[in-house]
């Protein structure tokens, strides 16, 4: 089943970059050395996403890196070379049968189609020079919040969650000590990650001695995560035992009652089919003291509200990354990203400090929550 399920999205990602390919060719000039080397580039660029997926794991560090960096860029940014590839041919099926054009571009076809080439390759590089710099800035959420109902031993509690941070070979090491800087800065009491710590592969994550940066990671009460579908698709024991290297104390299906203060309830990830229910993990927890609970995906939060849990922080949606998918992922689930109350219940879905694939962020915005609750 799954052998068939990567056949059949190799072919449709096949399909895909025979059309884009197609319809760049014909746009260019008959000249044999730009059609050799815009077949060249486009070969590097299409093959190198596939590349990466199936058999990075088996290449050298240095080199699987570079190929899943051209790779993970050229399926964001495909996006946009379809849509223009789409728009072109809409305006010319247009032209034919309403005849739309003026007869300029008709006389001058060939150069209208270069231009357009042209038009698209400035605006997508534009396009994800911004994007590169939403995901190069995140931004600090600050998140007030009261707890009346129940009695909040001490003074305020400052909690700094971050999502998604993803850590392979697109978020490398120095990426992630700039991470570390700028979570220390808040001064939390304590930290809290809620899972896709790692990408899908921790041998990047191991040769870059990423432990060694996290590990730097300071707070009164420590460092607790949860985990997310991708420390499944790397392995679960592999991740487990890199974030308690790292200093960080993994929740899994577990709860830690700290300084009698507060609770967190790490919950596993959905992908494991045997995690328990929020009912099974509230049972012997101190319903007296504010519950907060770490479920990475952020589905059927009435659950949460129903088990009395204060405070939900989720992650993994990253709020679509790149537009046009937050308008979709804003639509698929009931809180994609931001705040809401349901009852008594606080819900964060954080679009998440990392990403997936390429470091571009268009229409959507890198973060960290400092969540700073009172009485």
């Amino acid at each position: 089943m799954q052998k068939t399920a990567i056949l059949i999205i190799t072919l449709i990602y096949a399909g895909i970059n025979s059309y884009l390919y197609t319809r760049g060719l014909q746009a260019l000039p008959a000249q044999p050395v730009l059609r050799i080397l815009y077949t060249t580039l486009f070969l590097t660029f299409s093959l190198s996403f596939l590349v990466a997926m199936m058999s990075g794991e088996q290449l050298p560090f240095p080199f699987s890196s570079v190929v899943e960096s051209i790779g993970s860029y050229w399926i964001m940014v495909m996006v946009y070379l379809v849509a223009a590839a789409m728009l072109g041919d809409l305006l010319r099926l247009a032209d034919h049968f309403l005849g739309i054009f003026p007869a300029y571009l008709h006389q001058h076809y060939p150069l209208v189609k270069q231009v357009y080439l042209g038009i698209t390759v400035g605006v997508v590089a534009m396009i994800s020079l911004w994007g590169y710099v939403k995901f190069d800035s995140p931004e600090v959420v600050h998140l007030p919040l009261s707890i009346p109902e129940k009695g909040f031993p001490g003074e305020e509690l400052r909690i700094v969650a971050a999502s998604d941070i993803h850590l392979g070979n697109t978020i490398r090491r120095s990426r992630l000590e700039k991470f570390v800087k700028k979570i220390n800065a808040q001064k939390p009491d304590i930290i809290l990650l809620a899972g896709d710590v790692i990408d899908r592969n921790i041998r990047p994550v191991e040769e870059q001695r990423m432990d060694e940066v996290l590990s730097q990671l300071k707070a009164r009460y420590g460092v607790y995560a949860v985990l997310g579908n991708h420390e499944y698709y790397g392995g679960v024991d592999k991740a487990m035992a890199f974030l308690k290297r790292s200093g960080i104390h993994p929740l899994r299906d577990q709860s830690a009652t700290i300084d009698n203060r507060f609770v967190v309830v790490g919950r596993d990830d959905r992908t494991n089919p045997d995690r328990q229910s929020i009912e099974q993990l509230m049972l012997g927890v101190n319903r007296q003291l504010p519950v907060i609970l770490l479920d990475h995906q952020p589905y059927h939060l009435s659950e949460s509200q129903q088990n009395k849990i204060d405070l939900q922080i989720s992650g993994h949606t990253h709020r679509g990354q790149i537009f046009p998918f937050n308008l979709l992922v804003d639509r698929m689930f009931e809180l994609a990203h931001g705040y809401r109350k349901i009852g008594h219940t606080h819900f964060y879905v954080s679009s998440g400090l990392g990403l997936w694939a390429a470091p571009l962020r268009i229409g959507t915005q890198s973060e960290i929550v400092n969540v700073v609750i009172r009485h």
